[in-house]
């Protein structure tokens, strides 16, 4: 059987393929029939499935984490495609056979180990006070760290939601920062903001971790979450540092805790300080651009489904440009079947959580 992947699903197909199960759950629909709802997901997207009839035979044969082959049909649901799944058999696999994995877990399309050197690179060519690097150099010297800064996605789901993103999204941070810090130049202390870029996700390591190739909360993550976790272990790095100066811990923290910006986004404070500030918007510009690069590398079509983290549908702009006037003009620009749902009305801009 030749594997489809999610990116090439095209409407009204039969699709019989390999995913895997990112998430998985019971229902009972409108008619009182129990359904099943799962998340399927390869290295090129994610795709909702459905199992609409005889959810006692399938509802134990398989869990989260599982690669299961279903025989399914697409269809479309509110500019939505997804399956209906009317036969799923679990596939056993070699959890150590990472060439196979590969194939069903997104991933960054960066090389790991480049990345890395680079944002090494950059530490070294611009950071001077000796705390600061002091500091930094607990945590890059952390084998387990830098593992988990390498293997980790940015959050569990909405941005650089793939292996090695939290890495990708550090450095693409990092090199936003270091352009900022020179723009702005003797009104930023560009040691506190590169130092706040780089740690402003440490948390993420104790938040975040891989349950059977998915990604999940872990209860602290739950309980505390990254920003507190985040805190807490870079005030405990700076407390082995003798003469840690007390304003330059202050300035350090205060942008830790503030770069989700509002109270109302999961931070305890609202940035106050042009580090702070800066760390808040280079972190919101460059997760808000990577939903809309990961919806324009999909290739499926010009206008996104409707987005409920940013409130609205999305446009390819590359190829809407590209694209010949004089069809463009022949276009229905009907939108009416283009409402979004109530739920995501509601939702806000930030709905679903922009950062989790």
């Amino acid at each position: 059987m030749e594997k489809i992947l999610v990116i090439d699903i095209k409407e009204s197909r039969k699709i019989e393929s390999i995913f895997l199960v990112k998430n998985k759950s019971q229902a009972i629909g409108k008619t009182g029939k129990p359904y099943i709802f799962l998340k399927l997901s390869d290295k090129t997207g994610e795709i909702k499935g459905y199992i609409w009839d005889n959810v006692e035979k399938f509802a134990g044969t398989f869990e989260i984490g599982d690669l299961i082959k279903v025989k399914s049909k697409s269809s479309s649901f509110q500019n939505e495609l997804q399956l209906g799944i009317f036969d799923v058999e679990k596939i056993e696999y070699d959890k150590a056979d990472a060439v196979f994995l590969g194939l069903f877990i997104k991933s960054t399309k960066y090389d790991i180990d480049t990345m890395f050197s680079e944002l090494i690179s950059i530490l070294k060519k611009n950071l001077t006070n000796e705390y600061i690097i002091k500091l930094t150099d607990y945590f890059l010297s952390d084998e387990n760290y830098v593992k988990q800064l390498k293997m980790l996605p940015a959050a569990k789901s909405i941005h650089h939601a793939y292996l090695g993103g939290l890495l990708e999204h550090t450095l693409s941070m990092m090199k936003i920062g270091i352009f900022l810090s020179e723009h702005y130049g003797k009104y930023v202390i560009k040691d506190i903001l590169i130092a706040s870029i780089l740690l402003h996700d440490v948390g993420k390591t104790e938040e975040l971790c891989l349950r059977n190739n998915v990604t999940e909360y872990s209860d602290e993550g739950r309980l505390l979450g990254h920003i507190v976790l985040g805190t807490c272990t870079i005030d405990e790095k700076i407390g082995k540092i003798p003469g840690f100066p007390k304003k330059l811990r202050l300035l350090l923290l205060h942008s830790i805790i503030s770069h989700h910006g509002e109270l109302g986004f999961g931070s305890p404070k609202r940035p106050k300080t042009i580090e702070a500030f800066l760390l808040h918007y280079i972190d919101n510009m460059d997760s808000k651009s990577n939903q809309l690069i990961d919806f324009m590398d999909s290739g499926n079509t010009q206008w996104s489904q409707y987005s409920r983290q940013l409130d609205r549908y999305l446009l390819n702009s590359k190829t809407f440009f590209a694209e010949d006037d004089t069809e463009q003009d022949n276009v229905n620009h009907d939108t009416s079947n283009n409402t979004p749902p109530d739920s995501a009305m509601e939702s806000g801009l930030f709905g679903g959580g922009l950062f989790e």
